[in-house]
């Protein structure tokens, strides 16, 4: 991993200002709960609850921890050198990083004494990375394509459930056929085509790596019983949940 941890600090109480001050190691910022004024290149942030900052090293930065009830996770870190730009900023929070921030809550406890520990969030870190230089990540300055993020957040966060558009729409602040128009104009994708695909993946997924009957999967799923079940997955890919299962398996040995 690129990623070497050097501390981890969880932050519980009001601080005096920290003045602005320049290291020569990585920095992230986790707020767990409140919100925290930070000034980074002589410009002011607010971060609120979820957000995360990342300080490159010689990056000049303050934080002020007086607001009442802030709690905060401090990881400064070394990374070596890629040939990726030196990315730092506001990661502002949202599904994944809400995700990705509570299984580090999970994982670590006060510090990190352990090697396991450590090796852990040097992951996490290389994770945070591998996002911020994604298209997702970069898409959301875009109007149109943070519509399809949010949709897309939406959809990934029911698990391989039913979506309905008109709920979708609904959340979204849109028309069922509006929302389906405005998804088809920037992807070229038909929404409720987009969302099938989803499911078919989250049913492949289910049918390779979970160890439980086909019946169970498709209850977990919302479906009514296993024939709507079977008839879904064999509409999209042509063969039975059976079938799918017996012949990877074969394919396994």
């Amino acid at each position: 991993m690129q990623c070497e941890l050097l501390s981890v600090y969880f932050g519980t109480r009001t601080l005096p200002v920290r003045k602005p001050h320049i290291h020569e190691y990585w920095q992230l910022e986790i707020v767990v709960q409140g919100a925290i004024l930070s000034r980074t290149l002589n410009e002011e942030h607010l971060l609120e609850t979820g957000d995360m900052l990342l300080v490159p090293p010689g990056w000049e930065h303050g934080f002020w921890y007086n607001m009442p009830g802030v709690t905060w996770i401090t990881v400064k870190f070394e990374r070596e050198k890629d040939e990726l730009p030196v990315w730092g900023g506001i990661i502002r929070g949202n599904q994944f990083t809400s995700r990705l921030i509570a299984s580090f809550k999970s994982a670590i406890r006060d510090t990190a004494y352990k090697p396991y520990e450590k090796v852990f969030i040097n992951g996490f870190l290389e994770t945070i990375f591998h996002y911020i230089h994604s298209d997702e990540f970069h898409m959301t300055d875009d109007p149109a394509k943070l519509l399809v993020k949010r949709v897309t957040d939406q959809i990934m966060a029911r698990d391989g459930r039913a979506v309905m558009i008109s709920d979708l729409a609904e959340e979204l602040s849109y028309t069922r056929s509006h929302l389906s128009k405005k998804f088809k104009e920037i992807t070229g994708e038909n929404l409720k085509s987009y969302i099938d695909q989803i499911r078919i993946q989250k049913i492949k997924e289910l049918l390779l790596y979970r160890e439980h009957s086909i019946s169970e999967i498709a209850v977990d799923l919302g479906f009514t019983d296993i024939f709507s079940f079977s008839r879904f997955f064999k509409k999209h890919t042509g063969e039975s949940p059976r079938q799918f299962s017996g012949h990877t398996a074969s394919s396994a040995n």
